[in-house]
């Protein structure tokens, strides 16, 4: 029997661990969504503290403009860029010359547009482009100056470079602070989902332990539920199968693998009637067998063989389990079917008689398949008898099986070799007890070996209408 699981491969390991690792993925998805958020409002914060800036510029520079008053605007700029992350700052007149700059290189020289420029917002009040600088992304921002009177009067346009360095800095800060946030989102999550799981996998080792015990062979396991959640599901579903495990096992040790579902039922139901060991009892036997099946098979590969008996067997058993019956043996090409036997369950030959017509139907539904992959046909021959067998086990202490014996289980199968391609013939002991639910039609008799009296035939045609 296995040991544990061991730590990494235990359910509160790997609980813990999935919680940890969505809490995770939750948290950097969150950051990710609201990193964006804060960029474009720290974006969008700059823009607009420029703007107010550019402007401060435009009404303090407004007679210097007019009058020439190149002192006065170069002390509005330099008080521009005293404030953060403005990186430079230029005034350009209506002809397109720098009329003022911080780098004065370029006073009274044409204004050149800075390489690279991506507009990113435009308004009849102001434009913003990015472009970079050794490296650094600027914000280019560009605001008309204009006069204050009506009609306003545009003068000249003030370029301000904002710097997104001071954004990223800003940003790796908020970073970090949600990171460490995250991180400890994290440790808590791991802890408590392994602090749940511990509480959620106790009753687990209850089972455990009784599923090792039903390994071992002990099938009077049973564990109270104390749960309404999925584990007390568990522990019902487990009770259920052990009482589920103890029947099979009763059926196991009678009859094998022979008994059809709803016989091994009814034997569950009534366990004081079976006789192990022989007893005498009224049974229908079903015979049925391919006709010049050796010949066919000798055509076939024996591959083919093979899988056409399988076929051909997983047909006639489910139809045998279907009504009540119980596969006794599978002969060459042949099977053998008991109705009655180990139990009764009343009917038992008119239930045969169903059970071969549905054989026929299902050959004919199996020909036409065959024909259809441009394969031979199958034959098949059905004889049925009812009367008084030896049923019991049969065999020796080593290995033993379920079966009938008797002169009337000989009849049942001479009466299979007499059947033409599609015929179902019942013996007269059979056509009695059926004979008003059924139409068919008389043939000759035969005579048995060790037998005074023949034995009618009938070839049964069809059901009657109820």
């Amino acid at each position: 029997m296995a040991d544990g699981p061991g730590f990494f491969n235990s359910l509160r390991f790997k609980f813990a661990f999935v919680l940890a690792v969505f809490s995770g993925i939750l948290a950097l998805g969150m950051m990710f969504l609201l990193e964006q958020d804060i960029r474009t409002s720290l974006i969008r914060e700059n823009i607009d503290k420029g703007i107010g800036i550019a402007r401060g510029v435009a009404f303090n520079t407004e007679d210097p403009l007019l009058t020439g008053d190149d002192i006065a605007l170069f002390s509005a700029l330099k008080n521009a860029l005293r404030s953060p992350g403005i990186q430079y700052a230029v005034i350009v007149d209506t002809q397109g010359q720098v009329r003022a700059a911080d780098d004065v290189t370029r006073v009274g020289k044409p204004f050149v547009p800075f390489a690279g420029n991506d507009i990113i917002e435009k308004s009849g009040e102001y434009q913003v482009s990015r472009h970079y600088l050794g490296g650094e992304a600027i914000l280019d921002l560009e605001v008309p100056m204009v006069t204050v009177g009506e009609p306003p009067l545009r003068l000249a346009t003030i370029h301000l470079g904002l710097s997104e360095e001071l954004i990223a800095r800003q940003i790796t800060a908020m970073r970090n602070r949600m990171g460490l946030v995250a991180l400890v989102g994290f440790i808590l999550g791991g802890v408590a989902a392994f602090v749940l799981a511990g509480i959620a996998v106790r009753p687990v080792h209850v089972l455990v332990a009784a599923v090792r015990a039903v390994g071992a062979g002990n099938l009077e396991q049973h564990v109270i539920p104390r749960r309404n959640d999925e584990i007390g599901i568990l522990t019902t579903a487990f009770n259920d199968m052990t009482v589920s495990l103890r029947e099979k096992e009763y059926i196991k040790n009678t009859f094998e693998r022979y008994v059809s579902k709803p016989l091994a039922e009814q034997i569950l139901k009534h366990k004081n009637e079976l006789q192990l060991g022989g007893e005498e009892r009224e049974v229908t036997v079903l015979f049925c067998d391919i006709r010049r099946f050796t010949a066919l098979a000798e055509t076939l590969p024996p591959t083919e063989v093979v899988q056409l008996l399988n076929d051909y067997f997983t047909r006639m058993i489910e139809i045998v389990s279907a009504h009540q019956g119980m596969v006794d043996k599978l002969m060459g090409d042949s099977v053998m079917a008991l109705f009655g036997a180990p139990l009764s369950l009343g009917d038992e030959p008119l239930q045969a008689i169903r059970c071969a017509l549905a054989m026929q139907r299902s050959v004919e539904s199996f020909n036409e398949e065959r024909r259809r992959l441009g394969q031979p046909p199958l034959q098949m021959g059905i004889g049925i008898n009812t009367g008084l067998v030896v049923a019991g086990n049969i065999g020796s202490s080593m290995r033993m099986e379920y079966t009938v014996i008797g002169d009337n289980v000989n009849i049942a199968a001479r009466l299979q070799g007499m059947a033409q391609q599609g015929e179902v013939l019942v013996s007269e002991a059979t056509y009695a007890k059926v004979g008003d639910k059924v139409e068919a039609s008389r043939l000759e008799t035969i005579a048995m070996k060790g037998k005074s009296r023949q034995i009618e035939v009938f070839r049964i045609d069809r059901l009657r209408q109820s």
